[in-house]
């Protein structure tokens, strides 16, 4: 029996997620029946609006249909694809290709014991409406389990890739490092003819006692259609062991609506987090960045650094908060958010946020939004640049310090081609 009434303006979503037989979902169903839609007022919503999301009709994934597929990476590494969610093993690489390592669809190991442990244990479902949604009906998603002391070779790129539209897509990805493990992801994000499309993702990360987890998303959801592009709503749920490391990557370059949350739990000493991110934004584009450190021991670390470029109507928001619990002593954490702003139209929100409890630590944050600096474009057009080229130089110079973050080599050289080419576009 339907969880929604014909007033009700979850009506048109939530009897999409009913009859699931995944983990929580009958619990995550009935949280995402009384929980509320976000809006306005709630705070971590206030410069993202999706009360509009739940007015139009969905249909479920269809993870059969014919799709083009970008180009291979200009490096080796293991593809891996969904399409609509839907694990499409015809498009994807062999993936038994090391021992030690799992790849492979999430749904298909959903009763075994390391799924069973940590499956549903980082993306709560009690106060997030779009978790609890994920959660109360998975489309498919990648496992990812790497035993102890394995380094997985090359990088594995997953892509996950959205067409046609209205449809209602709901990845879900669990990855698994055990202690010692080291692993590379690079996970791509693609819409195509996905006007209206709504896909609502969830990863959950556990990054084993001196592991290393490196990720890399690059978001690249066309929204410059007459019917409105898609919205992506991204939430990963990443834990730290004892001097683990996690690095992640996010580089948003499209999107109608793109909401990414992180969330990272630094839950043993000596652990490490770095995030980093880029947004490139034109058009009516709108990307909100939201992401949550915490402290919750002592000698930890975490280093932070966005930037972003916004031009004509698009909308960039950023929230980063890092949290000191009270125990967290020698703490070591860092943050900052800058923004460059090109045209009279374009906004940025931005809120860095420091709440610490302990005493002996070093945190700071900071941010800024400011026009591109007119001393160095002066220069270079005084020495025959042209106006075009030197803004592109500079807005590459801008963004620079972000990419120069990445250790793998090939991915960084692939990547900086990439923003490059949205560079020419704004």
């Amino acid at each position: 029996m339907s969880t929604a009434t014909i007033s009700d303006p979850k009506a048109n979503l939530l009897p999409l997620l009913e009859g699931s037989s995944w983990p929580g979902s009958a619990e995550a169903l009935a949280q995402a029946g009384v929980l509320p839609i976000p809006t306005s007022r709630t705070e971590a919503w206030k410069y993202t609006r999706v009360g509009r999301l739940f007015d139009q009709p969905f249909a479920k994934a269809n993870g059969h249909a014919t799709v083009v597929l970008p180009d291979r990476l200009p490096f080796a590494a293991t593809r891996v694809v969904f399409v609509n969610g839907h694990f499409r093993a015809d498009l994807s690489d062999e993936l038994k290709v090391q021992r030690g390592l799992v790849i492979d669809s999430l749904m298909r190991h959903l009763s075994h014991g390391p799924v069973q442990e940590n499956y549903g244990k980082l993306a709560p479902t009690d106060d997030r409406l779009f978790t609890a949604m994920n959660t109360a009906a998975p489309t498919d998603g990648m496992i990812l389990l790497v035993t102890r002391g394995v380094k997985v070779e090359r990088p594995i790129h997953l892509i996950h890739l959205t067409t046609a539209e209205r449809q209602l897509v709901q990845p879900r990805d669990l990855f698994m490092l055990h202690d010692g493990a080291d692993a590379e992801v690079i996970i791509e994000h693609i819409a195509v003819d996905a006007p209206g499309a709504l896909i609502n993702s969830v990863r959950e990360c556990v990054v084993g006692k001196g592991a290393r987890l490196t990720t890399h998303k690059l978001q690249r959801e066309g929204h410059r259609t007459t019917a409105g592009g898609p919205v992506s709503i991204n939430f990963d749920g990443v834990r730290v062991g004892s001097r683990g490391h996690f690095s992640s990557s996010t580089t948003t370059l499209d999107g109608a609506l793109v909401r990414n949350d992180v969330n990272v739990v630094l839950a043993g000493p000596g652990a490490h987090a770095e995030l980093n991110g880029v947004y490139l934004l034109n058009g009516t584009a709108h990307c909100d960045n939201h992401t949550y450190i915490g402290h919750d021991v002592p000698d930890c670390t975490s280093d932070e650094l966005y930037k972003g470029i916004v031009t004509e109507k698009a909308t960039g928001v950023f929230n980063g908060k890092v949290y000191v619990a009270p125990d967290a002593q020698r703490t070591r954490a860092y943050q900052n958010n800058a923004n460059i702003l090109l045209g009279d139209n374009a906004k940025v929100y931005t809120k860095p946020e420091l709440e610490i409890y302990a005493d002996d630590v070093k945190c700071s944050h900071g941010c800024t939004i400011g026009r591109l600096d007119e001393k160095g474009l002066f220069y270079l057009r005084s020495r025959g640049v042209s106006e075009v080229e030197a803004r592109r130089m500079l807005a590459h110079a801008f963004m620079t310090d972000v990419i120069e973050r990445i250790a793998n080599q090939d991915w960084r050289a692939h990547l900086a081609n990439i923003i490059d080419a949205k560079l020419e576009t704004l």
